[in-house]
């Protein structure tokens, strides 16, 4: 990356250290001299993995370290920096914020502006303002269809989020299953909600973000959250701003990575909502490193545009790779006149008029592609609690195949269409119907009808009574890396502990030992069981094995 005033002037802060994700910040002491401070300048240093380094933040693939020094000699520092070999990158530390709000919140009580009624709808007093579950209609092409979704997908397993910013407020209508403060700034520590930290901050972003995905529906209170989730909350920046490295320290940290002295998450997040950024030529490899990481570990990402009205590529983290980039839209379904744009935006979502929590629990309307981005992050949700097993990528193109195209939209200004939550799930329920292969015991077929003569000359230790053929649509098989699998997994237990037990290209093949207490299940994967198209959603029936001949043709 090439270095010049204007980007260390942009990273130029008016602190002298800025500590690594799991020491806490330095403090001049008190005595110092009143005289003109020369600003600091924050740098990102990644070091090869054999590099060692007193204040570096391990990770899987490199150390990481943050340094501050004076602005004048900022350049020559890093050119110093990058004669060393074991240096892969050394690249500003952006101050990271909220994406400005292009009008402040509404706090205004439910029912007072027009909506649909809808049947069985949550009981939540604020529903019938929560403008994203309509169905959409020739007026309003802009809303998402998420109540009609959420009641036909099955919840096989509760999903985990994790939301990346900060403003989290304890209140009733939404729970935390838990959560750690990363800033720089004023952390870290267990402490993540804003009035333990600065009761000062009014910020409540991160409440009013993570109220769209989780709060608690059918309660009687407040709003409806999209799905009921496990909620993470990784404050990485203090009352609204903060650094970008942060972020990537949150990332790590939901994606089950031992960060510094967070406690470490048993399992990975499913998905991570971030809503802030900061203005930046291109993805930093700090952060980017941090996203692949996620990935690797099926997170998908869901990154707010940017309300600048500027080209999205120049926004960070929504111009990173392996994220999912959301625009805003009305109700009417035409592009906000605040949301950035560009061929980066993967779909548009309601971004205007989104009804949520404030900091008091109260329900409010909330502005800009910060409340946008949620609601692709629960409709995520939706789809991953019907098949837990689905990757990132195939869960992003499944969100990109359904989305809607009104005659009004503007595919120049958004490359991505509508989100459409009905349209993914009843689409993804389809696939799975036209899927889904014959399983049966394999003596009952026509042409194996001599039962008794199978099983008096079947080869030790081959038991006929619990070998099963399964045949499949071999057009499902579309690339050479894919196989059709099955996996068995005891009950109770989760579709991420599956075994696999048969891979193979042929579309009729046996599967042996098939046990009536287990759970087994179809999918279209790699050959060893990855990155499955079905997300290990396909359930197949286990017909008892009848020994009888009366199905032979006399």
């Amino acid at each position: 990356m090439l270095f010049n005033r204007h980007s260390f002037a942009l990273v130029a802060l008016s602190l002298t250290f800025v500590a690594s994700a799991d020491e806490a910040p330095r403090k001049l002491p008190q005595n110092s001299p009143a005289e003109p401070k020369e600003e600091s300048v924050s740098l990102v240093v990644r070091y090869g993995t054999d590099q060692v380094s007193a204040q570096s933040v391990e990770s899987p693939r490199q150390r990481v370290e943050v340094v501050s020094i004076p602005e004048s000699d900022a350049e020559a520092y890093a050119a110093f920096l990058k004669q060393n070999p074991g240096v892969l990158s050394v690249e500003p530390n952006y101050p990271v914020s909220n994406p400005r709000m292009p009008s402040p919140p509404i706090t205004m009580p439910p029912g007072v502006t027009s909506a649909q009624s809808l049947t069985n709808a949550p009981n939540d007093p604020a529903f019938i303002d929560q403008y994203a579950w309509q169905p959409p209609t020739q007026r309003y092409p802009g809303v998402h269809d998420i109540l009609e979704a959420a009641k036909k997908s099955p919840q096989k397993r509760k999903v985990r989020i994790g939301v990346t910013d900060s403003g989290f407020h304890q209140v009733s209508d939404l729970v935390f299953t838990g959560g750690y403060n990363f800033s720089t700034i004023d952390g870290p520590g267990l402490d993540f909600y804003t009035p333990q930290i600065d009761p000062s901050c009014t910020d409540s972003h991160g409440t009013a973000v993570a109220g769209i995905i989780a709060a608690t529906t059918n309660n009687f209170e407040g709003v409806a959250g999209i799905i009921d989730a496990e909620l993470y909350a990784a404050r990485v920046m203090s009352c609204g701003t903060g650094l970008l490295n942060d972020l990537a320290t949150g990332i790590y940290w939901l994606s089950g990575q031992a960060t510094g002295s967070a406690p470490t998450l048993s399992s990975p997040v499913d998905i991570i909502n971030v809503s802030m950024g900061a203005p930046a030529p291109s993805c930093p490899s700090y952060l980017q490193d941090a996203i692949d990481y996620a990935a690797s570990k099926g997170v998908l990402i869901v990154a707010a545009a940017g309300n600048e009205s500027l080209d999205v590529s120049n926004y960070t983290p929504a111009n990173c790779d392996k994220v999912i980039t959301v625009g805003s839209v009305g109700r009417s379904g035409t592009p906000s006149d605040f949301s950035n744009y560009g061929d980066g935006i993967d779909v548009a979502a309601l971004g205007e008029l989104v009804r949520t929590l404030n900091g008091d629990g109260k329900e409010s309307y909330w502005f800009g592609t910060s409340f946008a981005a949620p609601n692709v992050a629960g409709v995520a949700g939706i789809l991953k609690q019907q098949a837990p097993g689905l990757s990132s990528e195939q869960t992003v193109v499944r969100i990109k195949e359904s989305v809607r195209y009104p005659e009004i939209f503007d595919t120049g200004t958004f490359w991505g269409g509508i989100l459409d939550a009905n349209n993914l799930v009843t689409r993804f329920q389809a696939e799975l119907e036209e899927a889904h292969p014959e399983f049966k015991p394999a003596l009952a077929a026509q042409e194996r009808c001599h039962r008794t003569a199978y099983q008096n000359t079947s080869p030790a230790p081959l038991d006929f009574a619990t070998l099963y053929e399964l045949t499949a649509d071999g057009t499902l098989l579309h690339a050479a890396d894919e196989f059709f699998t099955v996996f068995q997994r005891e009950n109770g237990q989760s579709i991420e502990d599956a075994q696999l037990i048969a891979s193979t290209r042929e579309s009729t093949f046996l599967v042996e030992q098939v046990d009536s207490d287990n759970i087994y299940v179809f999918d279209v994967c790699q050959q060893n069981g990855s990155a499955c198209k079905y997300g290990k959603s396909i359930v197949l029936g286990i017909e008892e094995s009848g020994m009888s001949n009366s199905a032979c043709k006399k």
